[in-house]
Formats: structure tokens, sequence, C-alpha cells
């Protein structure tokens, strides 16, 4: 008798057996017990302490070095985990400035503080609208991120389990096969990013599209539907096309494979199609605005060519995530592979890598087990997409040449399905190990079974299907090898960069990590053989082990990923956003490197130029004006705006900023401060500064004083960013006139250290002393005549005024034109490069605004401007105008946004190139400006058709099979699938 056979039979016999057995099988199973508790502790022991408030899951150790937390509120502070540097300056500000809206009863459509404003809520880009970032609706984002992951796992883990239970699968492998891809690389590294929110959802829509495959109902397609519509909502379309590319094959191959190709094959398709346009039409109202608004910005540097693909010897970080460095600073040596951890680690677990190649092995017994054409689909998928991530070549190549999914995305995303896949496969090699110790059939088509088994088998066959698991085993281990060598190479030749020739640290971490991931293998593979061969009452603890390995590793991993901070680090407040608040308006800032970074501001709700987010086009040819280079050369993309052209010394005085509405620029202690320098670096003699002991000297230049300077003589001097140094300026009255410190950090000997000190105010001949204090230790530095040497920075009539220093330096930039500002006066210049030279060279007057082409007329006349709103997706302004002229607004606004005056439309118009205008009459007006980007409204009626459409379409549905039932009369309207119900394994 076959095996198929005697399971068949324990399946009748179990048929038969007492009630009071049937009511002991009911209690939870102990196999099921142990891999929830596996998964319940990989997601509460890795989350941690931030569930319950005690840390954050935000890395704001990065805030750190931006200045004023440098020497501030962060000092000390290192980062815990690198490579997080997005989500800490525009997604976590996002998320917040998002939730703050929220919870006051406003949904802001559209971010105004960074790059002259993007996108918020109103399109998927920062994927807030996504059912999995509920948490930040109604939580501190400090908090949020925590639950925000917590539901991911969820999401993750019920839509494989629910996905694999329609496979035949038992409950222990389904629950296992949620932990594999919830442990995976993909949904653990993009930590607070959008693209884990839209990965979630990738198990759900295969169970979807597998519930189409097997039933003709209408509420399956609305799954597909409800499905898509998460995923495109979450914010990273990338994932969602790999996702729903791999789907439509599923679809094609199980349908086909199912039903041969008759009419019921094609209803599968259709019935799969509309469930995704479904989708699409239901959230419509956010994916018309997203493709009008991408339509308007600057996009470059995306391009991809078959070289880009993660290397080969990666794939060593399947069982070893750390093999080739850490993100962690105080663990190893810094990841050092071509391109940063979360872009190429692969990470899946020993135990389901094992799993997975027992799944392959065991071939016959896999496709047996799943429905038609499963075992061998989610084979060849899962290949395929190893050999496009990894190999790259020609198929990757071919790839490239459809539009957008793998032409302008980096292939790594990929890894959300491949992760998917392995762990589908994991799932089915577990049950094949249950199966084999229990003795029993998944499923209860006994006679289909049978069938199958008697048409596989042919003559000669049965004694070469065991050298298919040798050879796929062999492969691995022979792959592994190979594997090893390319990464120990790799790191050799790092360890020879570092002048270890025979190897050193790189060579050494990477073999201790490679140790762990091959012990966590062996006791894989122990616990797998002890599952297959021990009798049927010892394997319990076998199986039970499995679920625990793979948890526990995946602990191992996440914890040596996951920032855990302190919630009072978390973007604080300090006097410089206190100052800006107070003093900015309804202008914006900007500053150098060291004082911005990103989008961190708009958190604080404070307007700035720069940010990290896509570019409205014309804007950034704006900004591209300005010194130097703003955005990354390709192959990086033009989303974050660099301040460097700035640090070279010269004062931030481009006629463009003025037109931008720059009123405020920051600059970090350690940039010398902007003016007239007068250099002493003594006579020779040295003058040593006692700590907490002031020396009084008279400052060598007088007036307005930006900067005073001391110039450090001991040789090797380096900063212990604990010793200040703080300087009182007095008049010759002996009042303090200003009075500032600055920690020591960047001090080098030979060189004027200066404290940046806010005394513009002082009247110009006015005699000062300086009284220099040094705290926390002592300071030998340069003489003259027995007194330190005092270098000085003097204010200057650059434009610029020093108001405020602490810890950070603020200038307020005086020929800053308002960002709502009135043109009496037009210059047309339709050519681009002669309009943006003409606003760069600052020929342009500045009651006048250039326009591309001709308009309204304007009278020269003077206007009076008033703002009442200025809020996300509103602006409304009072104009009270002796003569017909523009209203020019310094937002990156004109493709998007709609404005009337006095409640009829008018057009708003390009102006000063980047910016935009919309042409007022003389008199007293009421402007106002809303976002209303093309075709929005459109969108929205089709979202809520829809919705009406599913829910009619359901409801109707759930009536007639209710009516049908109460008659009994007329079949089941739903045949069921010719593929086994699952059964608890």
């Amino acid at each position: 008798m076959s095996s198929t056979q005697e399971l068949a039979i324990r399946r009748l016999e179990a048929a038969a057996e007492p009630a009071s057995h049937l009511r002991r099988r009911r209690r939870p199973d102990a196999l099921v017990t142990v891999v929830v508790l596996a998964i319940g502790a990989f997601a509460l022991a890795g989350i941690g302490s931030p569930l319950w408030g005690q840390t954050s899951l935000t890395e704001t150790g990065l805030l750190g070095r931006v200045s004023p937390y440098t020497d501030g509120q962060l000092l000390g502070v290192e980062r815990q985990t690198y490579d997080l540097g997005d989500t800490v300056d525009a997604a976590i500000p996002n998320a917040a400035l998002f939730g703050d809206a929220i919870r006051d009863g406003e949904w802001p459509s559209w971010n105004p503080y960074v790059l002259g404003g993007e996108t918020l809520g109103g399109t998927p880009n920062a994927g807030l609208a996504s059912p999995v970032a509920l948490p930040f609706w109604f939580l501190p984002a400090w908090l949020a991120p925590a639950y925000v992951l917590l539901l991911q796992i969820v999401v993750a883990v019920g839509g494989c389990y629910l996905f694999l239970r329609r496979l035949r699968l038992g409950k222990p492998a389904a629950l296992l096969g949620g932990l594999a891809y919830a442990t995976s690389a993909f949904m653990v590294v993009w930590l607070n990013w959008p693209q884990t929110r839209v990965a979630a959802f990738i198990p759900a829509l295969f169970w979807a599209l597998e519930c189409v495959i097997q039933n003709r109902r209408i509420r399956d397609a609305a799954l597909v539907a409800l499905t898509v519509a998460a995923m495109l909502l979450g914010g990273f379309p990338a994932v969602t096309g790999y996702a729903l590319a791999t789907g439509s094959c599923y679809v094609v191959v199980r349908a086909v494979a199912e039903y041969g190709w008759v009419g019921r094959t094609m209803g599968v398709w259709i019935r799969a199609l509309v469930g995704v346009g479904t989708g699409a039409a239901l959230v419509a109202i956010q994916l018309v605005p997203w493709v009008s608004t991408m339509s308007t910005v600057l996009l470059r540097g995306r391009a991809q060519t078959p070289e880009d693909h993660i290397p080969t010897q990666v794939l060593l970080t399947t069982i070893a995530p750390y093999v080739f460095g850490t993100v962690r600073p105080d663990q190893g040596p810094y990841w050092y592979e071509a391109r940063i951890f979360l872009e190429e680690v692969s990470y899946v677990g020993a135990g389901v890598g094992v799993l997975a190649i027992v799944a392959v092995a065991l071939a016959r017994s896999g496709r047996v087990a799943l429905p038609r054409a499963t075992w061998w689909f989610f084979v060849a998928a899962t290949g395929a997409w190893g050999v496009v991530i990894y190999l790259g070549g020609p198929p990757l190549a071919l790839l490239q040449r459809l539009p957008y999914l793998f032409s302008d995305n980096a292939v790594d995303r990929a890894r959300s399905i491949l992760g998917f896949g392995i762990a589908v496969l994991a799932a089915v090699g577990f049950q094949l190990l249950l199966d084999r110790a229990r003795d029993r059939v998944p499923g209860r088509d006994r006679r289909r079974l049978l069938l199958d088994r008697a048409r596989d088998r042919v003559p000669g066959r049965d004694r070469l299907r065991p050298l298919w698991g040798v050879a796929v085993w062999t492969g691995v281990v022979a792959v592994g090898g190979v594997l090893y060598l390319r990464a120990r190479r790799y790191a050799l030749v790092h360890d020879t960069a570092w002048g270890f020739a025979g190897g050193g640290p790189h060579l050494g971490f990477l073999h201790d990590e490679l140790e762990n991931g091959v012990a966590f293998v062996l006791a894989a593979l122990g616990a797998a053989a002890w599952l297959w061969f021990a009798p049927p009452r010892r394997r319990f603890f076998a199986a039970a082990l499995i679920p625990l390995l793979v948890a526990w590793q995946g602990l191992l991993w996440v914890q040596n990923y996951y920032p855990h901070t302190d919630p009072k680090d978390f973007y604080p407040v300090s006097g410089v956003h206190e100052h800006l608040a107070a003093n900015l308006g309804h202008e914006r800032f900007w500053g150098s490197t060291g004082a911005v970074l990103g989008g961190v501001h708009s958190l604080h709700r404070l307007r700035g130029l720069q940010g990290h987010s896509f570019v409205e086009t014309r804007f950034a040819e704006l900004l591209e004006k300005l010194p130097g280079e703003q955005f990354s050369a390709p192959p990086k993309p033009a989303t974050f705006l660099w301040p460097d052209p700035l640090n070279n010394g010269s004062s931030p005085t481009s006629p463009i900023l003025d037109r931008l509405s720059i009123a405020e620029y920051v600059t970090p202690p350690t940039q010398k401060p902007f003016g007239v320098e007068t250099e002493d670096t003594g006579d020779g003699s040295t003058h040593t500064l006692s700590a907490d002991r002031p020396v009084t000297v008279r400052v060598p230049v007088s007036g307005p004083i930006r900067g005073i300077g001391v110039t450090p003589a001991t040789a090797g001097i380096a900063a212990t960013h604990t010793l200040r140094i703080s300087v009182v300026l007095r008049d010759a009255s002996d009042r303090e006139v200003a009075s500032a410190d600055r920690l020591d950090r960047a001090i080098s000997a030979g060189t004027p250290f200066y404290v940046p000190i806010a005394a513009e105010d002082v009247p110009r001949g006015t005699t000062l002393t300086a009284e220099i204090t040094v705290r926390g230790g002592s300071l030998v530095v340069a003489g003259r005549n027995g007194a330190p040497a005092v270098s000085t920075i003097a204010g200057t009539n650059d434009g610029l005024k020093l108001v405020y220093v602490e810890n950070a330096v603020i200038y307020q930039r005086t020929t800053a034109l308002p960002r709502a500002r009135w043109a009496s006066a037009t210059i047309v210049e339709p050519d681009a490069a002669k309009r943006l030279d003409l606003l760069a060279d600052g020929s342009v007057a500045s009651d006048a605004v250039v326009l591309d082409a001709p308009g309204g007329v304007t009278d020269g006349r003077p206007a009076d401007v008033r703002w009442h709103t200025d809020g996300f997706d509103e602006m409304r302004l009072t104009v009270d105008a002796e003569g017909a002229g523009y209203l020019v607004l310094a937002d990156a606004i004109q493709p998007t946004w709609a404005v009337t005056v006095d409640g009829t439309a008018a057009d708003l118009v390009r102006a000063d190139h980047g910016l935009a205008a919309v042409h007022v009459p003389a008199g007293r007006h009421i402007v106002a400006f809303r976002y209303a980007p093309r075709y929005a409204a459109l969108g929205a009626w089709v979202s809520v058709g829809t919705v009406v459409l599913v829910v009619v379409a359901v409801g109707g549905e759930w009536i007639h099979l209710r009516r049908r039932r109460a008659v009994g009369t007329g079949a089941p309207a739903s045949a069921p699938a010719e593929t086994p119900t699952p059964v608890d394994a």
C-alpha cells in the first residue's frame, strides 16, 4: 500500500472517531500555539520598548549632526542605525505634520513648508493614507512608528496565513510562512518608509487572487480591489507593480492549470483584471492628483542599467545579514558592499532557507500537496526574481526596456516579492515535513491525490526521484562555497586597503557572522532531519524547534537594526526654532550644511527652502541658477536640495534668494561668520586662558561685530566637546552689548577660532572690550602684549544682519522680498535661459515680475498686500491696489493650484520662472489660492462612484445568495473550486 493510500485510509478512520475525541481535537493545537507564540515573540520583543513609550523607533540620533542640536540638546547623542536618513529628514517629519493636522480636524493635501511646497496627504507619495499608517493619525509621531510596524507584521502574517490556507497548507505551516515573510529583509530594513506599507499587503493580494481563481463570486473580485487599493495608498508604486506583475502571471498559470483553456479560465482572468481596475478606481481620488503632480516634477537620475543589480555574493546575507559589515556604529566595520545596507541585504533566515530548499528538493510531494501548478509557479517565479535581482545581465536588460517599473526603479526593491516567494516555499517545506511526521494528507480529495500519484508514477522514474533531492542539496552547498570565496576575496580587498594584506577586520567579521549563520543552518537541518526520521511520538519537539529557530534568529537580526532612541530626543524645540517661529512670519529660511537637513523643519511648521522630496520642474530650474550645484548629479535623483554652494565663505546674497523670500539664513557655529575679517595671530608669544578666569581685552576694531576669535597655539589640539569659550562685549560705559559662547568643535592650532556674536546694532565708531572666558578646561592661545591676540569679523553692508547666536547662527537677510508681493511692472522674456540669467543678475526691480508671455496690463502703482489665511491647502490675501498689477506668490504652486479674485476664477501664471502670479485690477480684492491639481474632481467622483458600485454589487450578491438559500432552490451561486479546501495540519 502506498503512503498516500495509507494516509487516505487514516482520514476515513478519523471520520469515525468518537465525539469525545473530536472535542479534544478542537482544543488549540500545540504546534499552532508554538508558532503563534514565536510570531508574538518576534513582533513584541523585536519592537520592544517603543511599544510602551520608553523609547522611540526613530533614528533621531542623526539630528545630532545638525545645529543647533549638535552642540545643544543632542550633544553626545550618537546614531544607533546608519542609512535611515531619509526617514529622519522626510518620512517622519511628513508623518508628524500630517498627524498633527488630522488631529486638528484638517486633511492636509499640501505641505507648504519645504521646497516651495510639495504634496502631503493629497497623493500617495508619503503613504499616509495607507491602512497601516493609521497610528500616525491618532498617536504622536515619536510613538506611532512602533504601532505602524506592529500593524505591518499583523497584516503580513495574516495575509500569508489566509493565502497559504487557501493552498491547502495546515495552520502551523501557514503561520510559519507569515513569520518567514515578516522577518525577511525587505520587511525589516525599510523601517519607517512607505515601501513596507505596500509590501505588507502582497500576501493578501495573492490570497484575494486565489479566491478569484477558486470561486465565481463578486466579493472575491472586491477583495482584490480592496487589496490593490491598500497597496496603491501605501505610496511606493514600484512594489505594487512587482506584486501585480507576479500576481498576473500567477492568475494566468493557475487558471489554465486548474480549468484548461475554457470559458471559466477567461472568467477568472476577467474577474482578476476587474478587481485590479476597481482597486485603482477606489483610490482615484489620490491617483489622479498623483499622476497630475508627477507630470510637473523634476525626474532625473533614475535610469537603470543591467549592471544595477545586487552583487551575487550578497546572497550570503540570506543566513547572516551582517556578513559584509554592520549598520551599528559600535559593532564591527560599517557595511562595505557596493551600495548601502538597506538596498542590498537579503536576509531570509537559516530556518526559512532550509525549509524553502526542502520544498524544492521534495518536488513530487510539493506538487501533490498544492493546487495545480502552484509549486511550479513559486519555484520558477522565485528563481526568476533571484536571477534578475542578483545576476542582472540580459534578463534585467530586457525588463528595463519596459517603461517605468524596471527602467526607472532599482531592481533591489523586488526583494519584496522575492521574500514572499521564499516564505511560501518555506511554508510548503514545513508542511511536507509535517505531513511525513503526522502521516496526513493536506486535503480531503483522496481520489485526486491517488490519481496524481498514479499519473506521476513512471517506470524507472521513482528510482531517479531521490537524485533530484541530492542534486538540489549538492547545488546549494556548491553555490554557498562559491559565494563564500567571492565574499572572502571582497573582504580581503577592503582589508588590504586598510593595511591588512593577509586579512583584517573585514575578513574576521565575515567569518564571525558566517559562523553564526551556519550554526543556525545546522540547527535547522538537524530539526528538519529529526522531524523527517524520528519516530512520530518524538517529532513534536523537532517541529516546534523550527519556528522557534526562525523567530530567534529573526530577533537577533532586528534587535541589531531597529533604533531605540530617547523620546526627549525626538526633534526637540530649541531657541533657534523659537526665534524662527517668532520672526519668519509668512517668509522662509535657508541655511548651510550643518544647519539644515532636508525637511526636518516642517515638523515644527517652519517654512524653509530646503527639503527632501520631488521638486516642481521650473522651481528646480530656478534653484539651479544659484551658485554651484543644488541637486545631486545623476545617477542620484534630484530630490534633495544641498546647501553646499554657499559654504565657501561667500555671503548668501543671490538675488534669486531675495525673490524666493529667504528672510533668515542659518549656519552652524563652526562656520566662519560672514563679514570683514581682521586676523591677528599674535606677536609670537602665547597666553594661557585658565578655566573660569575671565580675561578682558580691547577689540581692535570699532562698530558692529559678528565674530571674536582667538588663535589656539597648542600643536595638535583637538576638540574635546566639553570646553566652551565665551565672549562678552562691553562698550566704554561697561554696559554689556552682546554675549555668546561656542563649544570647541572644529578647533585647530594656528587658525582663528571665532565665537559668532550678535552685535550688529552697535553704532559705528563705538569702542568695545571683549571679556573672554574658558569653561571646562584651559586653552593656550596666541598672544599680543601679554594678552590674547584677538581677531574680529565686522559687520558690513552685505544685506545680512547677524541676529541670533545659540548653538547656531541666524542672519536676517535684509534684501529678501515678501513671499506674497505686489508687482506693478512686468518684464516678458519667453526664452527660459535668458529669463533665468535676468533673475540671477539682479537687474529686475523688486516691484517687477518676469513673465513667460504677455498678460494683463500694469499701471505702475503700489498696493497693500495683507495675509488672512496661510494654510496647508488654502491661502487668502487682501490686495488694496492703486492700479492694476500682479500678486506674486513665491511658491511652487503654478501647475497644481487654482486662484480666484473676489470668487471669480483667474489665471495663475508663471512668474519669475518658477513662481506663480495672478493679475489683479485696481481696487480692493480678495485673492484666494487653493490646492486643485488637474482632474482632481474627476478622481473624487470616480472614487465615490466606485465605492457605491462595489457596495451595491457585493450587497446584491449577498442578498441574492441569501434568498436562494432561504427558498432552498437552485444551485449554489459559487461553484466550489476543484482544489480541496484547507485542513488543519
